[in-house]
């Protein structure tokens, strides 16, 4: 996969690092990556599914995960969510999601000057590294259909 997204994405990239999981805070959703510059893009250890996550997804996280292919259960009486990955959505999720948005993230701190210091806010940063992965994940889809 990392082959498809080509040289000058990955240009300058010093590591991929699987590393051990956080655990997921009540209302909030696991930890899935993250890039540290210059060039590290970690991504954190997943639990088997299915999870047991304590308090309710806020709205886009849930939302997040079903387009990946989750099913998200309420566990009202637990005041819990279930999280299954049904047929290697997880795999899926973590590399065509969450690597290729780490890689965004890359993108955008190396090639505009490789400071090793953020070089957009917050929220810049992140709309970046999101339309990176999904016009990564479009490409992606168009190849595989292209070599059926």
């Amino acid at each position: 996969m990392l082959r498809s997204v080509g040289p000058l994405a990955l240009y300058g990239v010093r590591a991929i690092e699987l590393v051990r999981g956080r655990a997921a805070r009540a209302g909030a959703a696991p930890a899935f990556g993250s890039y540290r510059v210059p060039g590290r893009i970690v991504l954190y250890e997943q639990p088997l599914p299915p999870w047991r996550l304590p308090g309710s997804l806020p709205p886009a996280a849930a939302r997040r995960l079903e387009d990946a292919g989750a099913i998200l259960t309420p566990l009202r009486d637990a005041g819990a969510t279930l999280v299954d990955w049904p047929d290697g959505s997880l795999r899926r999720f973590m590399l065509e999601e969450v690597l290729l948005h780490e890689v965004g993230h890359h993108v955008l701190q190396h090639h505009t000057g490789k400071r090793p210091v953020r070089i957009a806010r917050t929220r810049d940063h992140e709309a970046f590294a999101a339309g990176f992965a999904e016009k990564e994940r479009a490409a992606l889809l168009q190849r595989s259909r292209a070599d059926r």
